[in-house]
């Protein structure tokens, strides 16, 4: 029975291709359902799953059920900032450590520390467990903590249990779990990095950022500094865009859990063997520039903009401007930012 309740919390997953909204609504519901099942398996009188934010490095509570708000506060908080007992579990020891095994195995007398005496034996519990949760690349992502009212509840088939629960508790508490599956869905050569809604970047294990989207890159610069409206959509968001010599990337900003965007670049030829130019010119006319604003904005003539939308229309087998519209706007094609009026070399503007 008890197997059987595990691997039915085990299969709940989160879809990938959920907006950012729905993720964190699911998580949330995932959380509470997975820590209810816990506690009426383990007979706790109160159960919290905490996660680490992997930016902030601060704890929020995913789910939480017994606590007092005061306790729930301490928890996210103090706990982990001034109990011995958290600098073990997080540092030493990954089982479940209830209070009786922190005094055989650490020398560390539960009852005697602020944590006990000031808000867990108030609130009516002589006993409990800690149980940080850390991926297997040693990332440490959050933790569940339970409670009893009798010693004897937190028996060592309830620690089992809880042991057994860690895979499904990492899934849910792992914020770059999202984005690091779909960074490992790329193809070789592309790069990736994750940004927090407060826009800091970081970069995900074993995926690179690059040259454009590492540390001083133009693209990471103009992302994070120029583009706020494409890091609040709840949508998967692409546009093109041209290195300094010319060259197409392509980008994908990926709404992900906990609001974490993920950013990805790949080098690719110009699509529809567009050059630089023509590209320049199919981002205008999809804004509803006409031909006239369109040569006063890139600096040439109103018939080479004639010429260049031809060719377009040709290269992409379209016979309208609203036809270059649908096609480009389903397929990402617009550049990242208005093109500006700084003329573009005959070399590049060929590419």
């Amino acid at each position: 029975m008890k197997s059987a309740a595990i691997d039915s919390a085990m299969s709940a997953t989160v879809p990938l291709d959920a907006t950012a909204s729905d993720i964190s609504s699911r998580v949330m519901d995932q959380a509470a359902q997975v820590t209810r099942l816990l506690r009426d398996l383990v007979r706790s009188e109160a159960i919290a799953l905490v996660a680490m934010d992997p930016v902030s490095r601060t704890h929020r509570s995913l789910a939480d059920e017994g606590y007092t708000d005061k306790t729930m506060s301490y928890v996210v908080d103090g706990f982990v900032t001034s109990c011995p007992a958290y600098a073990i579990a997080r540092k030493k020891d990954t089982r479940s450590l209830r209070w009786r095994d922190y005094k055989r195995d650490w020398n560390l007398h539960l009852p005697d520390t602020l944590t006990a005496q000031q808000y867990l034996m108030p609130d009516g519990f002589r006993e409990g467990s800690t149980m940080c949760l850390r991926l297997a690349d040693g990332r440490y992502i959050g933790a569940i903590h339970m409670s009893w009212a009798r010693e004897t509840h937190a028996t060592d088939e309830a620690r089992e249990l809880t042991e057994r629960f860690q895979p499904i508790l990492l899934n849910i508490c792992d914020q770059l779990r999202t984005p690091q599956l779909l960074a490992d869905e790329l193809a070789p050569g592309s790069y990736a990095i994750a940004v927090s809604p407060n826009g800091f970047a970081f970069h995900l294990p074993n995926r690179s950022p690059g040259p454009h989207l590492g540390e001083g890159g133009v693209l990471r610069r103009m992302i994070l500094e120029k583009l706020p409206e494409k890091l609040n959509s709840s949508r998967p968001r692409c546009f093109v865009w041209p290195d300094e010599a010319g060259r197409c990337h392509k980008v994908t900003i990926t709404p992900c859990r906990g609001s974490i965007l993920l950013i990805t670049e790949q080098c690719m030829p110009w699509p529809y063997g567009l050059s630089l130019r023509e590209i320049q010119i199919l981002h205008l006319v999809i804004s509803g520039a006409s031909n006239p604003e369109i040569a006063e904005q890139l600096f040439i003539s109103p018939r080479t903009v004639s010429t260049h939308i031809e060719h377009i229309l040709a290269k992409m087998s379209c016979d309208s401007r609203t036809g270059l519209a649908a096609l480009a706007v389903s397929e990402g094609l617009l550049l990242a930012e208005s093109p500006s009026r700084r003329p573009v070399g005959r070399r590049l503007a060929g590419r």
